[in-house]
């Protein structure tokens, strides 16, 4: 992709992207983003209206350089566009403009296929809590925090649960680490409990309350919405010939989920150790009477098999960045529980230190390898990495919207941001050239850059574009500090 200026009319520039050609008038050339991000916003263009498009722009710049809370107010801030537009602007861009948050993200996911290898993805699935205060909040209740919570007391947490889809990309600036995830599908899980009296006196107000939630008898299980975004992404990916291997934790591995997927997809999960197997069912014999049988014999459980099991296969698998050794050993057979259709490939994995307890994965495709299996899996955790990226250097957390629409936009807005952020650095990155990251002489044994390295990266490239190395003839003074910059001094 290339982006040129018109010299003529600096509002015009021109796009250039696989053989295509086309000039876009922009309305807010002075946004400070560096030239070589304005791409990655043109492929949203046909996302949204003129206005609307504007708006998502000035956000997202607002979102990358806000240096304090990522509420609403800050990022309009940042943005350095309230003497263009007022700050209602923002507020409406996420509560009533039309746009689909959907289409975003599988706009991200069209981009990201320049940097996957092949015709098979590697999805991964799971869901993380954003805590919230104050009961105007919409969308929030009472959910189990598995941060604060240990095995012997749990504990539950006010706010959002997001069950999020998203790619795994193994990026070239990565140097053959983990990988980065890139969340692309969202969607709020509604809980049943609201915590307390739902109407609990809080502060005196005027105003009415809104409505947390709807008829709890209307609420969609995590596995119901996790299925959907799958459906949703599997019929995207068979239009352009591609396989989904989907991965998620045990707690999505339910009938729900599992039965009548997609063509195009296969999943891989943990399995529980005290499993109900069972064999294939046997052939119908002819002039047999009754219904078919369902599943055949009963098999022992996967925690049996490994105390009988005596021979073990080595295996040197890449998993979490770095090269390990394990003893597996694999069997095919129904988990009726979850899955009443076919077979499911099982690898059991013993630790050869024994500091471990055995663990069970299972593959919906019999054909698939153990070590195959097991590296897609340690895959997951990226998605835990980009969740505690989002969180910190984002703000997924911070934004306190009142509003249904507002809810469901705002928060996996900084989600798509991060995006946008590893995007930019793999179109930039030439190949073959080492990665380089403000340093912290901290860490010494550090051998590839992380999300918050990148974030400072496009920052200091922006405001080198826009503070240090200006263009003649730019109506930016060197000597005296903009509005944008006072306004992001304000915000740290």
């Amino acid at each position: 992709m290339a982006l040129t200026r018109n010299d003529r009319d600096p509002k015009i520039v021109l796009f250039e992207a696989s053989n295509y050609r086309k000039e876009i008038i922009l309305m807010d050339t002075s946004l400070l983003l560096p030239d070589s991000f304005w791409p990655l916003l043109l492929a949203f263009s046909g996302c949204f209206t003129a206005p609307s498009f504007g708006n998502f722009c000035a956000v997202v710049t607002g979102w990358i350089q806000c240096l304090g809370r990522h509420t609403v107010t800050n990022v309009a801030l940042a943005s350095g566009e309230l003497h263009r537009r007022h700050v209602s602007t923002f507020h409406r861009f996420f509560s009533t403009a039309q746009w689909s948050l959907d289409r975003l993200g599988l706009v991200v996911a069209g981009l990201a296929l320049t940097f996957i290898p092949g015709s098979q993805l590697i999805v991964l699935l799971d869901d993380t809590l954003a805590r919230k205060t104050g009961k105007h909040i919409s969308l929030a209740s009472m959910h189990f925090d598995p941060l604060l919570s240990s095995a012997r007391r749990p504990f539950c947490s006010f706010g959002h649960v997001w069950v999020v889809l998203s790619l795994w990309v193994p990026f070239a600036f990565s140097h053959g680490q983990r990988g980065f995830s890139l969340p692309i599908l969202f969607r709020p899980f509604v809980g049943s409990k609201r915590g307390g009296q739902q109407d609990a006196p809080s502060r005196p107000s005027r105003s009415t309350r809104t409505p947390a939630m709807t008829d709890p008898a209307e609420h969609l299980t995590k596995l119901q919405l996790a299925r959907d975004m799958v459906a949703l992404l599997a019929a995207w990916a068979g239009e352009r010939t591609l396989e989904l291997l989907v991965v998620f934790d045990s707690a999505y591995a339910g009938r729900a989920m599992l039965e009548k997927r997609p063509k195009n997809v296969e999943f891989i999960s943990r399995l529980r150790m005290d499993a109900a197997l069972w064999t294939l069912p046997p052939a119908q014999q002819s002039g047999q009477r009754g219904r078919p049988r369902r599943r055949g014999e009963r098999l022992p459980h996967p925690a049996d098999w490994a105390a009988a099991q005596h021979e073990w296969e080595r295996l040197q698998i890449q998993i979490y960045g770095r090269t390990v050794e394990t003893l597996v050993f694999t069997k095919t057979a129904m988990w009726y529980v979850a899955l009443r259709e076919q077979a499911v490939k099982i690898v059991i994995v013993r630790d050869p230190s024994g500091r471990r307890k055995d663990e069970a994965f299972f593959c919906t495709d019999v054909q698939a390898e153990a070590a195959c299996i097991l590296q897609t899996y340690s895959a997951r955790w990226t998605l835990e990495v980009a969740f505690r990226d989002v969180k910190q250097e984002l703000g997924f957390e911070d934004p306190q919207q009142r509003l249904e629409l507002a809810v469901r936009r705002t928060a996996p807005m900084a989600c798509l941001v991060h995006d946008l952020v590893l995007l930019w650095k793999a179109g930039c990155y030439q190949p073959g050239q080492p990665a380089t990251w403000v340093e912290r002489p901290w860490y010494r044994r550090k051998t590839a850059p992380s999300f918050a390295d990148l974030l400072t990266e496009l920052r200091l490239a922006a405001w080198r574009q826009r503070l240090f190395d200006l263009p003649c003839g730019s109506r930016w003074s060197k000597k005296s500090l903009s509005p944008w910059d006072l306004a992001v001094l304000a915000t740290a």
